[in-house]
């Protein structure tokens, strides 16, 4: 049987690398979500903790078409 290894998640210096690599991977299945159709109200519901504040989450935004704004625009922080 082949040996297979698993991906693992990048290990970062800063707190503020991690961030925002969390960020640009949340708002990429965002668009990801909205391109299959699950951007409208709760559909596509997507969450990241941040690694900082760990009792802080980003979600989408309800109401808001994802696939049109940056990232830093398409998180809303929630405690």
């Amino acid at each position: 049987m082949p040996n297979f290894t698993r991906p693992q998640p990048p290990v970062f210096k800063r707190v503020e690398e991690e961030r925002l690599y969390r960020k640009q991977r949340l708002t990429a299945a965002f668009r990801l979500f909205a391109r299959f159709g699950f951007s409208e109200g709760t559909a596509g519901h997507t969450t990241a903790r941040d690694p900082e504040f760990t009792d802080h989450f980003w979600i989408n935004p309800l109401g808001k078409y994802i696939p049109n704004s940056s990232f830093n625009e398409d998180i809303a922080k929630c405690k």
